[in-house]
This record gives C-alpha cells, sequence and structure tokens, in this order.
C-alpha cells in the first residue's frame, strides 16, 4: 500500500508540475527588441508590435510568451524582457476588469441609450451597421464561448433646433479591442458635451453650432473577447482584431501564444485608402497585423467608412498629391493605445502629405495639451509605417485632417487612470480639436482666446478681459481681438465689436485686451471672443456666458410707454 501511495504520490508530483511549467511558458511577456535601423521593424510584421519607439536606446516593444522569445532570438534579434512592463501587465489579469470599472459592451451601449433619453433635444442614437459575427448570425470562439455580434453604435450630439450646415467633429475609439482606456476616454467627452450644454459657454456653442459625432467601441465583437478572457478566470485575452475566424487561422482557446498569434482582421490595417500597400501589415491570417482578404473586407469598416462619407463630403481632389483647401471642414481623431503619441498622415509612407503643414500644426497644437509627441508614423524618427488605416483613409479620401492619439502607457491600466491621468490629459486636446472643426487648417494657425472674465456695471454694461496668446501657434504678434454678443463672428452680417489692448498697444505675442460692452438687456447672453496675429490669422473662438440681471432701470422705461 505504501509503494503504491509513493507511486501515485510522484504521478501527481510530475503531473503538477507538467502544469505549471506549461501554464509559466504561456504567461504574457513585454520583450525588449532592439533594433539598428528603424526600417528593421518591418521585418517584426507577424509578431505583436506595440506601437512603442525608443528612439534613444533604438528597441521596440513587443508582445509575447517564452515561445515569441525564443523564436525572436533564433532570428538574430537581441531581446530583453522588460520587467517592469511584464509586471504591470500581469497586474491587468484580474477577473474584476469590468466589474466597477472598465465597462463592457453591453453597458456602453446602456449608457449610450440613457444619455439619448436623457438628452433628446441634443442627441442622436444611429445604428450605422453590424459587426462581424450579428452580420453572420453569431460566432463561436474555439473555447465554445458564444459572441452574437453587436449593432454598430454612434452617437450624435447637436442641436437640433439650429439649422444650417455644421461642420462635423468625428471621434471614434476601440478599433483594437484590448484598447479598454479609448472608450473610456470616448464616453467622458460625451459627459462633458451634454453635461455642460448650457452650463459651459463653449460646449453650448459647439452643440448649437457643430456636430460631434462618437464611436465609443468601433469593434464590439473584438471588446466581446477581451470580456470573456475576464470573465473566465482574470486572465483577459488581449484580443487586438475583430472575431472574423475564416481566413484559416487555428488557434488553441484560450492561446498560449495570444499575443504572437491571433485569429481575426487588424480592422486599422483594413481600410479602403492604400489597402495592403508598402509595409505594416500582413497577409498571415494569424499576425497581429493581418490586413483581410481585400480592401475594406470587414463589416466594421465598411459601416464605419459609410458613415463617415454620410457625414463629410469629399473635399481632397483625386490626384495623390492634391492638398485639401485651407477652408476644409471637419476633423477625425481616432484614439488607440498606447504610447503617448499623436499621429497624422500619412502613415502609409514617408513622404509628406499634400496638408503636412496644416496637419503638423494642428498635432503640434494638441500635444501643448497632453505632453504627447506629434509626428508623422512612417518618417523613421517616428515610428514605422502601417498601411490601410483610419487616419489615412479619413485624410486620403476625404481630405480632413485626421489623426491617431495613442493614449497612455498601457493597454488595461488600473482603471483610476482614466480620471486621475487620462482624461485630464486628453479631455482639453480633444476640446480643442471640436473648437477648430470649422476650419482646422486655418483656425489652429492662430492664436488662443484664454482667462476671458467679465463684470457687470450698474448701468447694464459689461466689461470684458481676456488674454490672447499665440505662442503656441508660432508666437506671432497679435494684431486684433473682436467680440460678437449672443451670435458667433462666422455668421454673415453678424456685427463685431474690437476689444483693446490693455497696455495700450497690441505689440507681443501674449495681449490682455479689455472692452466695455453696450448695455444689454435682461437674461443670460453668450460672448463670443476671437484673436488674430500680426499675419491675419484669426484663433479658434472662445465664450463666456454672462446673466444680466431685471432690474428697476429696466422696468422703468416699459412703464413710462403704456
Amino acid at each position: 500500500m505504501g509503494l503504491v501511495t509513493a507511486v501515485l504520490t510522484l504521478v501527481f508530483l510530475f503531473q503538477f508540475h507538467t502544469i505549471n511549467a506549461a501554464q509559466e511558458a504561456a504567461l504574457p511577456l513585454v520583450l525588449r527588441v532592439y533594433y539598428d535601423q528603424i526600417g528593421d521593424i518591418d521585418r517584426l510584421v507577424e509578431y505583436d508590435v506595440w506601437e512603442v519607439n525608443n528612439l534613444a536606446e533604438k528597441y521596440v516593444l513587443v508582445g509575447g510568451d517564452t515561445a515569441v522569445l525564443s523564436q525572436l532570438q533564433a532570428a538574430g534579434w537581441r531581446v530583453e524582457i522588460d520587467q517592469a512592463l511584464t509586471d504591470e501587465l500581469d497586474a491587468a489579469r484580474r477577473p474584476d476588469l469590468f466589474a466597477g470599472g472598465y465597462r463592457t459592451v453591453d453597458e456602453l451601449y446602456a449608457d449610450l441609450t440613457a444619455v439619448a433619453a436623457a438628452y433628446p433635444a441634443i442627441t442622436q442614437l444611429v445604428d450605422y451597421g453590424d459587426s462581424y459575427c450579428k452580420q453572420v448570425g453569431g460566432c463561436t470562439t474555439p473555447g465554445g464561448q458564444s459572441v452574437p455580434g453587436f449593432d454598430l453604435q454612434a452617437i450624435r450630439v447637436t442641436n437640433r433646433a439650429t439649422g444650417g450646415q455644421k461642420p462635423v467633429f468625428f471621434l471614434m475609439a476601440d478599433l483594437h479591442a484590448r484598447e479598454i482606456t479609448t472608450p473610456e476616454i470616448a464616453m467622458r467627452m460625451l459627459d462633458w458635451l451634454v453635461d455642460g450644454y448650457g452650463a459651459d459657454a463653449d460646449v453650448t456653442w459647439l452643440v448649437d453650432y457643430q456636430e460631434i459625432w462618437i464611436v465609443p467601441t468601433a469593434n464590439p465583437d473584438g471588446h466581446r473577447l477581451v470580456e470573456l478572457g475576464a470573465e473566465s478566470g482574470g486572465d483577459p485575452y488581449y484580443q487586438r482584431k475583430n472575431a472574423n475566424a475564416t481566413a484559416g487561422c487555428t488557434i488553441a482557446w484560450p492561446p498560449t501564444t495570444q499575443y504572437s498569434s491571433q485569429y481575426g482582421v487588424d480592422l486599422n490595417r483594413n481600410h479602403s485608402f492604400k489597402w495592403g500597400i508598402l509595409g505594416g501589415s500582413s497577409t498571415n491570417p494569424c499576425a497581429q497585423t493581418y490586413r483581410g482578404t481585400s480592401s475594406a473586407s470587414e463589416p466594421e469598416i465598411t459601416a464605419l467608412e459609410n458613415l463617415a462619407r454620410s457625414l463629410i463630403p469629399d473635399q481632397r481632389g483625386p490626384g495623390e498629391n492634391d492638398a485639401a483647401p485651407d477652408d476644409t471642414q471637419g476633423i477625425f481623431i481616432t484614439m488607440h493605445s498606447y504610447s503617448q503619441m499623436i499621429l497624422w498622415p500619412w502613415g502609409y509612407a514617408n513622404s509628406p502629405a499634400p496638408n503636412k503643414a496644416g496637419l503638423q500644426a494642428i498635432g503640434d497644437k494638441m500635444a501643448t495639451y497632453n505632453g504627447y509627441r506629434s509626428c508623422q508614423p512612417a518618417v523613421p524618427e517616428c515610428l514605422y509605417a502601417a498601411s490601410g488605416t483610419s487616419d489615412d483613409w479619413a485624410y486620403g479620401e476625404l481630405g480632413i485632417p485626421a489623426f491617431t492619439f495613442e493614449l497612455g502607457n498601457s493597454f488595461m491600466p488600473l482603471y483610476d487612470t482614466i480620471d486621475a491621468e487620462q482624461w485630464p490629459d486628453n479631455g482639453p486636446a480633444l476640446q480643442y480639436a471640436a473648437k477648430i472643426a470649422r476650419r482646422p487648417y486655418q483656425l489652429a494657425f492662430g492664436p488662443d482666446t484664454l482667462n476671458i472674465t467679465t463684470t457687470l456695471s450698474a448701468n447694464q454694461t459689461v466689461t470684458l478681459t481676456a488674454t490672447i496668446d499665440d505662442r503656441d501657434n508660432g508666437s506671432r504678434l497679435i494684431d486684433t481681438a473682436v467680440y460678437t454678443i449672443d451670435t458667433p463672428p462666422w455668421i454673415t452680417n453678424v456685427i463685431t465689436y474690437t476689444l483693446s489692448a490693455s497696455d495700450g498697444s497690441f505689440d507681443n505675442a501674449v495681449e490682455g485686451v479689455t472692452a466695455v460692452t453696450l448695455p444689454l438687456s435682461p437674461g443670460q447672453h453668450i460672448l463670443y471672443l476671437q484673436g488674430q496675429d500680426a499675419d491675419g490669422r484669426r484663433g479658434p473662438v472662445s465664450a463666456i456666458f454672462v446673466d444680466i440681471p431685471f432690474t428697476a432701470a429696466f422696468y422703468l422705461p416699459l412703464i413710462a410707454n403704456e
């Protein structure tokens, strides 16, 4: 009996050791892969290259495991494990990822529905298509879990009572499913708009005179796969792609090499503009950058492109070097994570886009808010080439300035990071982008209007002060500043009033300005301010509310006339 017990114990210990060894081999690692020339990165297209490029030490980060580490070393790469980031990645492997913090697709959609119901005058929930799994009647993972699929939902924010042609600010998130901070930032932008309408003057004019479109998750099927990983034991599946498994990639479930081998199509390599050319995408259906079987083959991309086309007119000529006009309307931002970058076209080639000066000026300006690096990704000093991307498509086809925000420094940071860092960093940059959507290629070069204050006098006049600041826009001398009352300055035949330089003359790149209004009628008014530099470049409008009380001085003339 003792011998049998001993043998069984040895068998048990051997099995226990074998299971743990296999589990340990499959644990996620963050690898530093060093390169000599930036073009070397193109040879890593089959791997999960995270969008981080350390120019000083010449390495990129690659998600993998011990098998990936061995493959890279066998191919001649110098590879090190980044232990700090690996530990951080491991900390994200927890079952509470979507409990009381990050939102599931169902929760995102429930919140969109609730916002649309609470603010019917300024919001509209739009179903703009079906995800892959919904289109095919449902998907099943290799592990047997069901992904029924989802509607593709966007929310439109605008005051429908104010008519006229309105420029579009288009914000999308979560095209790469594991980048779960991005839907949260999109939802905070939505909250800023609906909560601020009627209370914040800048929010109010944005909603009255522009259209803001927000897509919180452009890849809901993939997001659901991430959720399934968390639900099945706290090890979220780091799904990047959508859930289309028809291309022939066969993997175990849960995958042991989830970073380098993954089914689905990389939706940010599937857009119809410059699809499949040059580097930055793969024909291997298991690669993280698999571009799909054809241009815009995935329903998520077809629907997204159709939505944007229906909202924003094509403002760029058909030629490769045709620039969009300076008065182009609209702006497009797609949010990804991570690496703290603002990227602008072209991504597919290192040649300059026809509107490079404008794209760079806008990107550089937004980077003053979040401290990110602004650059063209395909240029060696920035990142690497990628074709079939959202921002290249939006600019290439429609001519609007288009940008990729790479948020933060982790796919799945602790949820508190959203409000502690990511929204404070990126909210002001997104708000600035919305403010310039009327003429982005022009307004980004003009001075900002800041620090607006009002003081009400007894005779119903308002002393108005502000700062006109061009330091982030070229440091040109300020030339003038104007304000309008209750009607924005771009409306035809609106009366404009000038503000004076507080020190007596406009001769600096930063000027304090002041004005005293005519007596205003009782009630709430909105004052619009705009600065202009010595080169004639106007900056974005900023606004402030002023409330004029009802007083006896107002009523006496009315009584006398009765």
